[in-house]
């Protein structure tokens, strides 16, 4: 009976491939580093442009605006909204709140 023999290159080469698709398709934290700087758009709206209003025919009626909540001035976003590489919106972390126990047991 003749053994069989793998070289131990493909072997190597079917273990990198292995490990490296489990890491990324597991969603290893390893890769959240490099794959977490991409750019995914959700900061594009910071660099649109305004566009002219519309114009309606002289003749057109139009309903009158009636908000449905007050509009308030709350000034200037200081909140930061970008990632590290400043390509996401970043959340900001949770904050833990911690169970009290209750007084009537």
């Amino acid at each position: 009976m003749k053994a069989l023999f793998i070289p131990a290159r493909s072997v190597a080469a079917v273990l990198t491939i292995a490990l490296s698709s489990t890491l990324i398709l597991s969603g290893c934290q390893a890769t959240k580093g490099f794959l977490g700087k991409r750019d995914n758009g959700s900061l594009a709206y910071q660099k649109s442009e305004h566009l002219k209003p519309l114009t309606l025919p002289a003749e057109q009626q139009t309903a009158p605006f009636v908000p449905l909540y007050p509009i308030v001035n709350a000034g200037e976003n200081t909140l930061p909204v970008s990632n590290e590489a400043g390509k996401q919106y970043k959340l900001p972390p949770p904050q833990r709140i911690l169970a009290t126990p209750t007084a009537n047991q």
